[in-house]
Parts: structure tokens; C-alpha cells; sequence
């Protein structure tokens, strides 16, 4: 193989993941920056410990307060099964491109993209099927509940 074929790639690939983190980074800053306004706001409206045990003790502000907090993260079996199945669906379209464009050109280092092509394959069907065997697995367990949409007790507005 030569070395462009190589280096191109991964210096896409690096200068893609380095635009991924700075985004990524920049928004949680941005989120927490709001939540930290919200709170102290909020904190600043309630007078007392009493109005803020008061409003704790209300459904709607346990629910407000459970939503306010910054990193919750989405850890429900539904959100994780949902994930692998999208990368799964990326890594087939991206090993299935591979594949055409080395059916499809003529390079000098063809094997570069079967193999490439196939790994990627691969590992697509492999992400689709555990998200596969996780959802039979959550389903026959009962982790996965109908009655709710998102995972954390909300339902979704209709």
C-alpha cells in the first residue's frame, strides 16, 4: 500500500475527531453554563430552606429538580440499544461504500479497500446483531417498560 492511502485517511479521520471534541466539549460548557444560571436563579427566587424543602416536596418541583441536573446522560438499555444499532447502520454503509468504490475504480492497492470495506462490514453486522440479542435480552427481562417512552419515568407530549 502507499503510504497516501494511509495517511490520507487518518489525518481526515483525526482532523474529523478533533472537530468532534472541540464541538462536543463546547456545548456540555455551554449546558452547564446554563444549568448553573438556572439554578442559582432559582435558589436565589427561593427564600428559605423551608420554600425550598416546600417545592421538594411537590411533584412538579422533585420532577423540576430531577431535570435540572446537568450530566445526566441517557443510560436507559433503550437509548444503548438504539446507539449500537445507528453505528451499525453506519459501519454497513461505510464498509458496503468500500466495497463499490473498489469494484467500482481501478486502484493500484485494491485490497486495501475489500479489507477495509469487509472490516467495516463486519463490524456492522456484528453492532446490529447484539443490539439485536440486547433487545430480546431487555424484552424477555422486562428492563425495557412500554409505558414510557424515554426510559426515566417521562412520557412523550402527543
Amino acid at each position: 500500500m502507499t503510504t497516501e492511502m494511509i495517511v490520507v485517511p487518518v489525518f481526515f479521520g483525526m482532523l474529523g475527531f478533533v472537530v468532534w471534541v472541540v464541538v462536543n466539549g463546547w456545548q456540555r460548557r455551554q449546558q452547564v453554563k446554563l444549568m448553573t444560571d438556572f439554578n442559582s436563579r432559582l435558589f436565589d427566587r427561593l427564600g428559605s430552606a423551608k420554600e425550598f424543602n416546600d417545592l421538594l416536596q411537590s411533584e412538579g418541583g422533585a420532577r423540576l429538580i430531577a431535570a435540572l441536573t446537568a450530566e445526566r446522560g441517557s443510560t436507559g438499555a433503550r437509548d444503548r440499544i438504539l446507539r449500537a444499532t445507528q453505528t451499525g447502520v453506519v459501519f454497513i454503509v461505510l464498509g458496503v461504500g468500500f466495497l463499490f468504490l473498489d469494484w467500482r475504480f481501478t486502484f493500484n492497492d485494491r485490497e486495501a479497500f475489500v479489507i477495509v470495506g469487509v472490516i467495516a462490514l463486519s463490524l456492522g453486522i456484528g453492532l446490529l446483531l447484539s443490539s439485536g440479542a440486547s433487545y430480546w435480552v431487555a424484552k424477555t427481562l422486562g428492563v425495557l417498560d412500554t409505558s414510557d417512552s424515554y426510559g426515566d419515568g417521562r412520557r412523550p407530549t402527543q
